[in-house]
């Protein structure tokens, strides 16, 4: 349903096969009548009761062990461990006020939602995978992290900090590398931004650059297939650190990290990084976060990190969000 001017419009997508009866059609029909005519209801009001750091003290070994390989062997450079936020609801979560609740706090992001039965997958994601038109691909580097400073001042010297941090930039320039390395087997005339830029949303900022190119034959899924994941989101090299993701993650990331998007007949399309996401369930909810361990990375503070993280969702969902003062 989409909500424009004071009207609501419901769109409803129905398959059909050369064999089906145009009575499939009309039964569809008759339940858009009896919607078109039922009274409009408001969503309830459900408050956030429980909320749970799921395996803290488990993800913190893992992340010292994760540090201990790094430092052993030079040729690996980063792995990402991701870990998870259980939150309770007393009544079932609305999509509709999830939705509005995005499009409120989470400015400058991509803002998705898949339902399923009882299971809404959503989120506000600040990381573009790919983008094409006719002509041109571009993608998105976003690397490194850092949290929103309380008055203006405070956040300007936040991001004075990250963009001169050598470890956010060393995890930054993974990234760089690997999508211009892969961008350069499809594309003719790649060019990457100059240096990094800060990308501010509600509650973090990253090092933001973009890589461009002329598109030629290639396919847009072909491209998306070699981009995921990127160093963000897996480690560097990518399939060393997706084998000790598989081994230290004591989770199921599910769609959490996921490529989303749209594509159309003409191979245009755009597909974004399902980061900054949460899972709902009934009268639950798992919130995702993830972060880059490195070699001189110091877990704790890595764990701080994944906190900050937390925070677009948890405020999404009307959680208790730690608010620095």
């Amino acid at each position: 349903m989409t909500e424009k001017e004071n009207r609501c419009y419901l769109s409803v997508n129905l398959w059909l096969k050369e064999a089906d009866d145009y009575a499939k059609v009309e039964t569809v029909m008759a339940q858009w009548d009896n919607i078109a005519v039922s009274p409009v209801g408001c969503d309830p009001e459900v408050t956030c009761i429980f909320e749970e750091r799921l395996a803290e003290e488990a993800w913190l070994d893992a992340a010292t062990e994760v540090v201990s390989l790094l430092q052993e062997t030079p040729d690996m450079q980063k792995v990402v461990l991701a870990r998870r936020m259980r939150l309770g609801f007393d009544g079932f979560l609305s999509s509709s006020v999830i939705i509005a609740n995005m499009e409120e706090q989470q400015g400058n992001s991509y803002c998705f939602v898949l339902e399923n039965g009882a299971s809404t997958f959503f989120g506000a994601t600040p990381e573009r995978l790919l983008l094409a038109d006719e002509s041109h691909l571009e993608s998105a580097c976003v690397a490194g992290s850092i949290a929103r400073g309380v008055s203006a001042s405070e956040d300007a010297m936040f991001g004075e900090t990250l963009l001169s941090d050598a470890k956010n930039l060393a995890e930054h320039h993974f990234v760089v590398e690997m999508i211009k390395e892969t961008m350069a087997r499809f594309c003719e005339d790649v060019r990457v931004s100059a240096s990094p830029v800060l990308l501010k949303n509600r509650d973090i900022q990253h090092l933001y650059m973009t890589v461009s190119g002329r598109r030629g034959e290639a396919k847009l899924l072909d491209v998306l297939r070699a981009l995921h994941p990127t160093p963000a989101l897996g480690g560097w090299p990518q399939a060393e650190a997706m084998g000790v993701i598989r081994l230290k993650e004591e989770m199921d990331r599910g769609f959490y990290g996921a490529p989303i998007g749209w594509i159309d007949p003409l191979d245009r399309g755009e597909f974004a990084v399902a980061i900054r996401s949460a899972l709902t369930v009934d009268t639950n909810a798992l919130l995702y976060a993830g972060c880059g361990i490195v070699a001189d990375s110091v877990p704790t503070e890595e764990l701080a990190e994944t906190a900050i993280k937390f925070q677009p969702m948890l405020r999404v969902l009307g959680g208790k969000v730690h608010e620095r003062s």
